[in-house]
């Protein structure tokens, strides 16, 4: 028989070949769901090694916050002398009282009496708390679990040995069992539960607090040998009956890095849910064994191409699109913040009264000098209460703003501040810079530095083609504070809106420096 295109798709030839198609496609459907089986497990399994690795961060910094005392211990006893060491240290046991997990809050300063603070100075307490000092008194820090008959506590201790050699020991315990109830507002959305056990077994945190206390190689099928690994990032995976659900579980096992601990942390999912999507993959793969046809090996490679494309297309955009909205939400909202923040730190009620006591002054002394000190004020609490609407102004409209500004600073104090301002050229003035730069900038070489006749402050203003450089002469006031460098945070907010990345301060020969680069 003569074999032609129009022979084959008809009678025999159409069926086997129908037959051909469908056994193919069945066989690739199976191969593919298997594929799918594996990956949805391999997916799940880094998903729930994923969720391990972030419940052991989230627990592991929650729990070593408890252990951040030690520097602002070394801080009060440097900061302190003999006479008022006692009552700084009073201070910081009142400041950690605050937090409700903490509980017998102590502190002794060489041999003498254990001054408490959140805890009733009792006999047994103190008898406890001078055993714990006489067995762990030589060590820098210490922490561990001690128990009574209604209490559970993780017991923190500290020493130090001041410069002068006193010695103070410092030291609080966490109420276990209140710990269980701030954790349990943690991670609620979560499907899995997590606890945590010390060497020997005790359960320090459990979502179910009549098992703490409890020995968890007692009450579960696990060992000793579940918490012995290789090196800081291994663990153990298990499946096992839960002590808390009563259901399979996944138990992951973890050590939990905290310093000065040998702690361990467990993270439970019912297997039930890790399964679920594997199980439903499965599902739907036999299905579509019975329903397949014909026409889907037809179709079936040109739709999935098409599919996958205005899938990846459409994601592609929707991705772009929430990450525009997001990023323009944020840019809204730290405009807001900042223009909120500038009228808060700017409208200085301080600036404005040591003004008015020199325009006081002026008024008698000088009528004429005085009247130019009011018009000056009036225009820059004028430019201060009406910023613009992108935060940027031109170089011109600074300028004439920290003129009057500088105006009134050499007005009250005339031989302790030498300004000098240079233009490259005139040209510039119409780029822009960010709202109340010059200002920030001078502001700050005013407040942290010491100015007098004898050694005066000296500000430069340098205009040039493409920055502005604004330096003054190093000064420093001691012991000024912690600054917020606010000003500073909000120039870089708003040149990292405009792409501008040349922003920068530095100090060098005795100068700071502080380079604003021009927009536009």
């Amino acid at each position: 028989m003569k074999f032609t295109f129009k022979n084959t798709f008809s009678g025999r030839n159409f069926f086997i070949l129908g037959i051909i198609f469908i056994i193919l496609t069945l066989l690739s459907i199976y191969i593919l769901s298997g594929l799918i089986t594996q990956i949805t497990e391999k997916t799940n399994s880094e998903t729930q090694n994923r969720s391990v690795l972030k419940k052991q961060e989230v627990m592991a910094k929650e729990l070593s916050h408890f252990l951040e005392t030690k520097n602002e211990l070394k801080r009060i006893v440097e900061m302190s002398n003999t006479k008022n060491l006692s009552d700084n240290l009073k201070v910081l046991s009142s400041i950690h009282a605050n937090d409700s997990l903490v509980k017998n809050n102590w502190f002794q300063i060489n041999n003498q009496k254990i001054e408490f603070t959140t805890s009733k100075n009792s006999e047994n307490l103190e008898t406890s708390i001078k055993d714990f000092i006489a067995k762990n008194g030589t060590q820098n820090e210490f922490n561990s679990i001690v128990e009574d008959h209604q209490n559970f506590f993780w017991r923190i201790y500290y020493k130090y040995v001041a410069t002068n050699g006193t010695i103070i020991r410092y030291g609080y315990d966490i109420d276990l069992q209140s710990l269980q109830t701030y954790f349990s507002t943690v991670d609620q959305k979560v499907s899995n539960y997590a606890f945590v056990f010390d060497k020997k077994g005790t359960i320090l945190y459990h979502p179910e607090i009549k098992l703490l206390k409890k020995n968890i190689f007692k009450i579960t099928d696990m060992s000793a040998h579940d918490t012995t690994f290789t090196d800081i990032d291994s663990f153990s995976k298990k499946t096992a009956l839960s002590e808390y659900l009563g259901l399979d579980i996944v138990r992951y096992t973890k050590r939990l890095n905290i310093k000065g601990t040998n702690w361990y942390l467990c993270v439970n999912f019912p297997k039930k849910v890790s399964t679920e999507d594997v199980d439903a993959v499965k599902k739907y793969a036999s299905l579509i064994y019975f329903i397949t046809t014909a026409l889907l090996i037809v179709f079936f490679y040109l739709f999935t191409i098409f599919t996958r494309r205005t899938f990846k297309e459409k994601e592609i955009l929707s991705q772009e699109k929430n990450k525009l909205l997001l990023e323009n939400e944020k840019i809204n909202k730290e405009k807001a913040l900042i223009q909120l923040q500038q009228l808060k730190e700017q409208i200085n009620p301080h600036f404005l009264f040591n003004s008015l006591n020199s325009l006081y002054m002026l008024i008698e002394s000088n009528t004429g000098v005085a009247r130019k000190f009011t018009l000056n004020l009036s225009k820059i609490y004028r430019y201060l209460i009406n910023p613009p609407l992108n935060n940027i102004v031109t170089v011109q409209e600074e300028l004439l703003f920290i003129e009057k500004y500088i105006f009134l600073q050499q007005t009250r104090f005339t031989e302790e501040f030498v300004f000098t301002i240079t233009i490259e050229d005139e040209s510039i003035l119409a780029k822009k810079v960010p709202y109340l730069a010059f200002q920030i900038a001078v502001e700050n070489a005013i407040k942290h530095n010491i100015a007098s006749d004898e050694n005066p402050l000296k500000i430069t203003i340098a205009i040039k083609e493409n920055v502005v450089i604004i330096t003054n002469n190093l000064n420093e006031k001691q012991n000024f504070g912690k600054e917020s460098k606010f000003g500073h945070k909000y120039l870089e907010s708003i040149y990292n809106y405009y792409s501008k990345k040349d922003f920068k301060t530095f100090k060098k020969d005795g100068d700071f420096t502080c380079i604003l680069p021009l927009i536009g």
